[in-house]
């Protein structure tokens, strides 16, 4: 904050270290000019990660997960997040390589294996599994024989169930759930 008083220019600020305001009188003022994001939409649909009102990308959660997106193994830092100074920046791309350091000296990721999978004989190929999937991984796929039917990818699929309670035709299920689980799930949800 910036106020005129009898003794000069007060300038009242946080400082991030301290963690305490800190006022100075200055003789000038520089503002510094304003970040801007680039437009992050086409990268946001690609990565499957959203961004804030301003343009900058968000974080899967503001604590306990401060350089990850919600898709897995994609990590961020710096900027793409938002306005930040120098410390910051460092701080947060040191943590972001180390999270993918971590990633990359597994020599196999495993996933808990609750993954899609579909009947292709019962799948009409309606495209409403594609639609609703949040992770993406369903898409429809035509056959050599020229058949069109879903097909999930596995290494996508989250095992969340949506396009399982969304199909008509009972041809998507999710390994290790009953659509009788799924549905009883989704009432719950809905209430």
């Amino acid at each position: 904050m910036v106020q005129e008083t009898p003794a000069g220019t007060k300038v009242t600020f946080v400082d991030h270290v301290l963690n305490r305001p800190v006022e100075i009188y200055a003789d000038i003022i520089g503002l510094a000019s304003a970040v801007v994001p680039n437009d992050n939409t086409a990268l946001s649909k690609l990565f499957k990660v959203p961004v804030n009102a301003e343009g900058f990308f968000l974080e899967a959660h503001l604590k306990l997960r401060p350089v990850d997106f919600g898709t897995d193994g994609v990590f961020m830092c710096g900027l793409a997040h938002g306005p930040k100074n120098l410390e910051e920046n460092i701080a947060q791309a040191k943590a972001a390589a180390g999270r993918a350091a971590t990633a990359l000296a597994k020599e196999n990721i495993q996933t808990d294996g609750k993954a899609a999978f579909v009947n292709k004989r019962k799948c009409v190929a309606c495209g409403v599994c594609v639609e609703v999937c949040p992770a993406k991984a369903a898409t429809l796929v035509t056959d050599e024989r020229g058949n069109t039917a879903a097909d999930v990818n596995p290494a996508l699929c989250k095992g969340c169930g949506a396009c399982s309670s969304s199909c008509r035709s009972g041809a998507i299920n999710v390994k290790g759930c009953s659509n009788e689980q799924i549905m009883a799930m989704v009432q719950v949800v809905s209430w």
